[in-house]
This record gives C-alpha cells, structure tokens and sequence, in this order.
C-alpha cells in the first residue's frame, strides 16, 4: 500500500476534482470503452440520428454520420490522452491554457451549464416529447405537461437514488444497439429493400456542412470533458482508444439506424416512427427509462463542477440544477411543442462554440508546452509548490473569437472551423507573447496538496479534520 510520500495529494472534493487520481483507482481499457458508450446510449443519439433522416438521403446521411464522428473523435482522442498523462480532470486541464479562474468558467460551462442545466433540459424536453407520442391525446402527455413532472422525477431519483440508477444505465447500452438496429431493418423494411432506400429523398434536406455540425454538436460537449474519463486509465493511450473506437464505430451505427428508419417514415420523429413501425411498448419503455437514467447522470456531473463555486451540499444543487432545466424544458415544450427546431438549434450552437474551447486545449498542450520544450509525458503534471495563473487572457480570447468568427462569419463546416481557429489563434497569439515578454497569465495561485481546490474548501476540509 502507498505512503502519503508516494500520494501526497488530499481529495477534500471527493471523485479528485482538483487532484491527480490515486494509482489504486485506474481502470483497464475496457472499462474505459464501457463508460464512454454507457454515455453515448443515450436517446438524444437516436434522435439526433432520426432528425438527420428527415434533411438528408442515405448517402448524406452516411456521410455525415462518418465526418461528425471523426471531427468528435480526433478532439475527444486529443484531449482523452491529456487526461490519461495528467491524472486530472477537464477543469485542472483548462486552468492551464485559461488560468484557474478561467478553467473553472469553461469546466462550468460544458459540464455544469451544458450538461448539467442544458442537457438535462433538451432531454426532459424529449422526454415529454416521447410520452406525447405514447399518448398523443392525454392531457397529462402534453409536451410540455409531461415535461414539468418528468423533469421533476427525473430530478428527484438523482438525489435519492442516484448510484442505484447509474448501475442500471449501463444496462441499456445493449438495449439501444438493439434499438439502432432495429431501426435500421425496420428503415430497409418499410422503406423497399436495401436497394430502394438509397433512392428516397428527405422531406426537409439541408446542407451537408450543416448536418455534419449537428452531428459534432450532439457529442462535442462529451469530447472536450474526456479527460474526466480518461485520467481513470492505467495506461495514457487506453482512453484515446477506447474513444476512437466508440465513436467511430458506435455513434455513426446509431446515427445511421435512426436516420434510415426516419427518413423511410417520410420524415417523422424518430419516437413516432418506432412506434408506427411496432417496435414494441417495452422497447418503448426501456427507452423511456435509458433516457431517465442518462439525465441523472447530467445533472450529478453538473453538480460535481457547481460545488466549487457553490458551498451548499450536492444534492442542494442537484435540485437547483433540476427546477431550472425542468422550468427551460417545459417553456419549451409549451411553446414549442414536439417540434425538433429547439433540439436542432441547440446542437448547432454547441457545434459552434464548444471546438474552439477544445481547439485551445489542444493548442496548449501540444503545440506551446512543445514549443516552451516540456516533454510530452510530463506536460500539465499537477505539482504542490507550483504556481498557476488565475487568467490566462490569450486562451479567453482565442476561445471567444474561434468560437464567433468559425461559427458564423466563415461558410463550411462550422465546428471544424470553430476548432482550427482555436488552435491556430492561441498558437500565435502564445508564442508571439512569450517572444517579445508579454505574459500569458494574470495573477497566481499556488498548488498545495489540496490541489486546485478553493481556499474556503480547504478551510471547511480543515475544520472538518480538526473536529
């Protein structure tokens, strides 16, 4: 057994939010594959799949399928191997090219805000959405109806019941590579054979550019927070691995079953043409209920990144994070209705943004930590003693223009866009800083054992130990 000499770091947070992970806790690379897809198998894939079916045909909707994915899987590869070399989470990772109080403003805003406020909203919206086509006549199966004490339970099994639930999630992963590929037959089915559904055309079709960004945008927030996985590895290249792999293999397999079976049905939700096609009510139902488990998930990730901030108990803010994205998924359900407009435009922008804060990362620690001449292995190790920016003000500016210029003002894929800007900007603006004697950072914080944690945690840690 280690010494304190051998780990010297204490986890006053809990799940080493602030601190390298502990030898004892890493993971194999199965483990590693098994926790990314258990994200991934989600209901909101299959219905980013089935809304692709209603703007592309087969060919474009292959094609998008293969290109998002690699554009998610050659960031979230990236930034997974960080996260495997530090033994730190996303938000010590981004204290680097960002600064400390910058890290924690963009670790809150993909995780906290994104996932915990944003996803959970979009999926009890789609939640409502489901139980509306279950029961398209129901008062109480109205959208957004069915969006308020959805959102409400959903909130209420996270604070209470949360690691019952986070084991049964894993157990619909099987259950929607099922789902996919009965979608996918169903799709071939209804749609004539294998032969004719690569001659029927969307009822709304959409620039190929465009679906591509709403495929990068379904998973991207997942791809800049990999290292939240990955640092659990035993080895730094199994997380980059077990990524790739699911992403290029997984997520097109449900993206494309979707999609075929959608776009056969003439364009209808993915929900409504399961239902129409006879998957089943229990297929229906586990759906239903992979769907409630993940949005568990969502909220306690949120919760994790809010607690730095934030001195009330987990499940306080788990609760805080549930009314408000259940008040958001509601507003939109009443006023939206099972339109897919909301969902759509709410990949886009992620799609848009969220690469530039990724591209930044990568920047960092690939190309200026290169060219400052730190070796690879030893890049962001998180060492007591060592002092690191509050602000680091060439990554906010490089984030914010890569995410404005490469999301709106230049045509052709917007995510790719939002990501080379990144890179490119803070590689310039870095090193030609570092030239000519401009700091990169304002202010310092010093690393103590307690990591990065805030000082008011370390005191409330203290107290604590001292009582």
């Amino acid at each position: 057994m280690e010494n304190k000499n051998e780990y010297p770091w204490i986890d006053a947070l809990g799940d080493y939010a602030v601190v390298p992970v502990h030898p004892q806790d890493r993971r194999t690379l199965t483990n590693q594959f098994l926790v990314f897809t258990g994200v991934l198998a989600c209901i909101a894939a299959l219905w980013g799949g089935g809304a692709l079916g209603t703007q592309l045909d087969v060919k474009g909707l292959t094609i998008a399928s293969i290109a998002g994915s690699a554009i998610v899987a050659v960031i979230g590869g990236l930034t997974a191997y960080i996260g495997g070399t530090t033994r730190t989470s996303t938000y010590v990772n981004l204290s680097r090219p960002f600064g400390r109080f910058g890290g924690f403003l963009w670790g809150l805003t993909a995780a906290g805000i994104t996932c915990g406020i944003g996803w959970f909203a979009v999926e009890t919206w789609l939640f409502g959405v489901m139980i509306h086509d279950l029961a398209p006549n129901a008062w109480w199966a109205d959208v957004g109806v069915a969006s308020l004490w959805g959102g409400l339970l959903m909130m209420t099994t996270a604070i209470i019941g949360y690691s019952g639930l986070a084991f049964l999630s894993y157990l619909t992963v099987p259950l929607f590579l099922i789902l996919a590929g009965v979608s996918f037959a169903m799709g071939a089915y209804i749609g004539g054979g294998l032969h004719r559904i690569f001659t029927l055309t969307p009822p709304n079709p959409v620039p190929l550019s465009a679906a591509i960004t709403t495929v990068v945008g379904l998973y991207i927030a997942g791809a800049t927070i990999t290292a939240d996985v990955g640092r659990f590895a035993r080895r730094a290249k199994d997380p980059v691995i077990a990524w790739v792999l699911q992403v290029m293999i997984i997520m097109p397999y449900f993206l494309i079953g979707a999609g075929v079976l959608t776009l056969a049905m003439g364009g209808t939700r993915i929900t409504e043409a399961l239902l129409a096609a006879g998957a089943g009510l229990g297929a229906y139902a586990m759906a239903i209920f992979g769907q409630w488990t993940t949005n568990d998930n969502n909220l306690y990730s949120g919760a994790l990144n809010w607690t730095l901030i934030i001195p009330l108990k987990k499940r306080v803010i788990t609760a805080i994070e549930g009314i408000i994205g259940t008040a958001i998924a509601a507003y939109v359900g009443f006023s939206a209705g099972a339109s897919l407009d909301p969902f759509i435009n709410f990949l886009n922008i992620l799609g848009k943004f969220v690469p530039a804060v990724g591209g930044v990362l990568i920047a960092d620690f690939y190309i200026y930590q290169a060219y400052k001449g730190v070796p690879l292995t030893e890049r962001y190790k998180l060492k007591i003693g060592e002092k690191i920016g509050e602000v680091n003000w060439v990554g906010w500016i490089s984030a914010i223009l890569g995410g404005i210029i490469g999301g709106w003002y230049i045509s052709g894929i917007a995510a790719l866009n939002s990501l080379i800007l990144g890179v490119i900007i803070y590689s310039v603006l870095s090193i030609l800083c570092d030239k000519i004697g401009i700091p990169l950072e304002l202010g310092k914080f010093e690393v103590t054992e307690y990591g990065l944690a805030p000082r008011w945690i370390v005191e409330r840690h203290k107290r604590g130990e001292a009582q």
